[in-house]
């Protein structure tokens, strides 16, 4: 598998004058599911903003893609690999052109919505309530291509269930861990979403409380803060939730929900 993967990317990273057309390279795949993975995050994200993903986009997918470690282990060689030769996977697109770096989501009641240090790393902070962060929340969710794993104290807004849904019912991998006594909590969504429409879900069975209120999208975007995932939180509370693409974010946050993903299995 990881030799297919790796004819796959390679492609993109070499010079221009070599570069095949990104239709043939994914068709050297010859899992169905995965192919379709790999394409389809290209063309939805040519759809959506004109131009070809990064890199690390479709090293994240090509790790999605993959059934065993060593396969995802060998893709992040070739990742740190290709950083180290001096071409940033972040901004450099299939056909040898590098981009400017990814503005971040724009949110109007933010003033700290910045790049760090001219790179295409972003940590974008939004505050509630506010109509304009729950819709940011939501687009962000509705973004999903590859994967979705939640981990929040408790969901009882219907809006975010229904987002959840639609990435599931898209062919999304989305998996929920929460609070036991909150998600047999009347009004909880999370055993709903189990139950009626077949989410993988986990909870802690303990005394103490499962207290997380985070997500991470597609292996390559962090949600984080106090806001748990309710109407209270959206309507009412003084709450905060900060989004980011920063690898260090990234890998922990999710290093801690497979942690926990396992523990409560």
């Amino acid at each position: 598998m990881s030799g297919l993967i790796l004819n796959c990317l390679l492609p993109f990273v070499r010079p221009s004058r070599t570069v095949t057309t990104f239709n043939s390279a994914p068709s050297i795949v010859q899992d169905q599911s995965t192919r379709q993975g790999l394409v389809g995050i290209y063309e939805n994200h040519a759809k959506k903003n004109g131009s070809a993903p990064s890199l690390q986009q479709l090293f994240n997918a090509a790790r999605n893609a993959c059934a065993v470690d060593h396969d995802k282990d060998v893709i992040t060689w070739l990742e740190t690999l290709i950083n180290a030769s001096g071409n940033n996977a972040a901004g450099h697109q299939p056909g040898g052109h590098v981009t400017p770096p990814t503005t971040p989501p724009h949110n109007n009641n933010s003033s700290n919505n910045n790049t760090t240090n001219g790179s295409n790393i972003f940590i974008n902070p939004i505050f509630f309530p506010s109509e304009q962060s729950f819709q940011q929340l939501v687009k962000t969710l509705d973004g999903a291509q590859m994967s979705l794993d939640i981990c929040v104290y408790t969901i009882t807004d219907d809006q975010l269930a229904k987002a959840i849904i639609r990435a599931h019912e898209r062919g999304v991998r989305v998996r929920i861990i929460s609070d036991s006594e909150k998600a047999g909590d009347q009004g909880s969504d999370v055993n709903r979403l189990a139950n009626d429409h077949h989410i993988p879900s986990r909870c802690d069975n303990s005394t103490a409380f499962m207290h997380h209120k985070f997500a991470v999208v597609d292996d390559a975007l962090v949600i984080n803060g106090s806001y748990n995932w309710t109407k209270g939180a959206r309507f009412d509370n003084k709450e905060n939730l900060t989004l980011t693409n920063s690898p260090k974010a990234v890998q922990g946050f999710k290093g801690e929900f497979e942690r926990l993903w396992n523990e409560f299995a």
